[in-house]
């Protein structure tokens, strides 16, 4: 009778667990709220590309809101490089990099407040667009940069 007590009193301890737990909240993004809520008019989506919301989040802190958007379509690196090179700056945004190598490409953009990143993949056929969006940092005056070099 104690050998069927013990499994059963540990199977009764991990389903309460289970039970008292409480699922994390998750937020399901629309192409809409990601414009509203993050892009607004100042970053454009390429046109035709949708949001992939599964892999997408906006987090907000305080006064602080960030986010990494993924979108999905079929376009030319290139061309999708084109157009935010014409689009940005008209938009306010500065260029700080712009890296192009074969099928992919990474632009880097600041505002004096914001910094925003835009990664072009083309994979499997499909060619992802990843926005990220965040406040920009400040660098102290008083921290001098590290410098960092090989000793041997």
């Amino acid at each position: 009778m104690k050998k069927l007590l013990i499994p059963l009193a540990i199977a009764a301890a991990v389903t309460g667990c289970a039970v008292n737990q409480k699922p994390p909240k998750t937020t399901v993004l629309t192409q809409e709220q990601v414009k509203a809520e993050l892009l607004g008019d100042t970053v454009p989506i390429y046109p035709g590309f949708q949001l992939v919301s599964d892999k997408s989040f906006i987090y907000e802190s305080g006064n602080i809101k960030v986010g990494r958007l993924i979108f999905k379509g079929d376009a030319p690196v290139k061309d999708i490089v084109s157009y935010y090179k014409a689009t940005l700056p008209e938009k306010g945004w500065e260029p700080v990099a712009i890296t192009i190598y074969g099928d992919s490409a990474q632009l880097t953009y600041v505002t004096p407040d914001q910094f925003l990143q835009i990664q072009v993949k083309k994979q499997f056929g499909q060619t992802y667009l990843i926005i990220s969006l965040g406040p920009r940092g400040q660098a102290s005056a008083e921290t001098p940069p590290q410098v960092l070099t090989n000793q041997n």
